[in-house]
């Protein structure tokens, strides 16, 4: 069935846009025809794209192609971004294109080129994609990235006809769904692309690495058209490949469906054990609100495995606040939980910023040495004087040796005066 429903996909995609357009045959003829050696062309650029005319091209702010004299700031000082033309470079060897370069910005002389000129941006993606698309080695994976700078060119079906091709090499396909997934701001995305992209997750057949990128490129497709599928992907449990996957786009994902498919997914009790800790984890990241930690706090109790309890530490600790510090520290000091459990919380609690103050309380009040020694880290971590001061006290007062000995450990790595001093007392007794 599966077999069946990739063909119906691929004759979709390819009935939808012919493998090579009539324009890009026409460039294509040009270029064939023109004198052995370097072919070059330009065309328009999308708004915001912009370079130096040589080594680096801007696509938006913030995201760079190319290389930088030691930094992108002095670069840009010295040679700075100007928008438009890119200028594609072709290196032919009996008439066969194997060498693609991009360029952005001023023009450069390039003495012994054959120089077409400016053509249509349209014109140039539909060569550049056709040669990605009948291309072997670097030259197919190296023509898709000028294609995507093309002005209001459409490349969005192209991409994905060459993501579907096996035939093929992997790092072409996987650019053309890195590339597909920020293509075409359409006012929609065509289902038929959605499912072509989907096909290529699921196909156990398929390249890994291929179908990682078709996961993430449907997590990043515009207006969220690929979170849907996601869902149903890390929702089913017939492959715990692509459950793993699917959450895991999911969790760096700022949609709100995806906020909320999280919060529903970390209550259930038939989810895996990867996907669970992916789900819980992401609460506690990047769009965690404080409900989240509060939702965490609720379903800790009803945690098995020790990933997942784990990774709800994390996230509460990764929130931090008043309220998730206090706790972390309550189960710390609940001597029903074991014992590891109790040290992860007074190692996490540290991190959510626990005052010194009620560690140090922490520790008068448990008689458990696994524990001690948990915040004895923590203390000599700490840097505090109040922390120094309690390793102090530990190293005169108390009496279970291995914990005396790592708070002796402690001060020796200190470089305050007050600890040398101390461990000066204990060898002079």
């Amino acid at each position: 069935m599966m077999r069946f429903q990739t063909a119906v996909l691929t004759a979709a995609i390819a009935l939808a846009i012919p493998s090579t357009r009539a324009s890009g045959q026409a460039l294509a003829a040009r270029i064939e025809s023109a004198p052995p050696g370097h072919v070059a062309f330009q065309f328009a650029v999308r708004p915001g794209v912009c370079g130096n005319g040589r080594t680096y091209i801007q696509t938006s702010p913030g995201n760079f192609n190319g290389t930088f004299s030691s930094s992108i700031d002095e670069t840009m000082r010295l040679e700075p971004c100007q928008p438009g033309p890119a200028r594609v470079l072709l290196d032919r060897a009996d008439r066969q294109v194997i060498a693609v370069q991009t360029f952005v910005g001023p023009p450069q002389e390039l003495p012994g080129v054959t120089d077409l000129g400016i053509v249509s941006a349209q014109q140039a993606a539909d060569y550049l994609l056709g040669l990605a698309a009948k291309s072997d080695g670097r030259v197919g994976r190296d023509a898709i990235f000028p294609a995507t700078l093309a002005d209001s060119a459409s490349t969005l079906e192209p991409l994905i006809a060459i993501a579907r091709n096996q035939a093929l090499p992997r790092d072409t396909r996987a650019r053309a769904l890195s590339a597909a997934g920020r293509a075409d701001r359409l006012p929609t995305i065509p289902p038929r692309v959605v499912d072509a992209i989907l096909a290529v997750a699921r196909d156990e057949a398929d390249n890994i690495e291929v179908r990682r990128q078709a996961v993430r490129t449907l997590g990043s497709l515009a207006h969220g058209a690929g979170i849907p599928p996601l869902m149903d992907l890390a929702r089913q449990t017939s492959s715990a490949w692509l459950a793993r996957e699917g959450m895991s786009t999911l969790a760096s994902s700022g949609d709100p469906r995806a906020r909320d498919f999280l919060r529903s997914a970390v209550k259930r009790d038939d989810l895996g054990d990867e996907p669970l800790a992916i789900a819980i984890r992401a609460l506690g990241q990047q769009f965690a609100t404080p409900q989240d930690a509060a939702l965490l706090r609720s379903i800790y109790p009803r945690l098995r495995s020790e990933r997942a309890r784990d990774a709800a530490f994390a996230a509460i600790a990764e929130v931090g606040g008043a309220e998730n510090v206090r706790w972390l520290l309550d189960l710390a000091r609940n001597e029903s939980e074991i014992s590891a459990q109790r040290r992860k919380a007074v190692e996490q609690a540290a991190r959510a910023g626990a005052p010194v103050g009620d560690l140090v309380k922490l520790y008068d009040g448990v008689s458990d040495y696994g524990l001690k020694e948990a915040l004895v880290n923590t203390f000599a971590r700490s840097g505090d004087r109040a922390a120094l001061d309690k390793l102090i006290a530990i190293v005169t007062g108390e009496t279970n040796v291995n914990v005396r000995r790592r708070a002796i450990s402690a001060l020796a790595s200190s470089d305050d005066p007050r600890a040398k001093e101390a461990l000066k007392d204990i060898v002079t007794r």
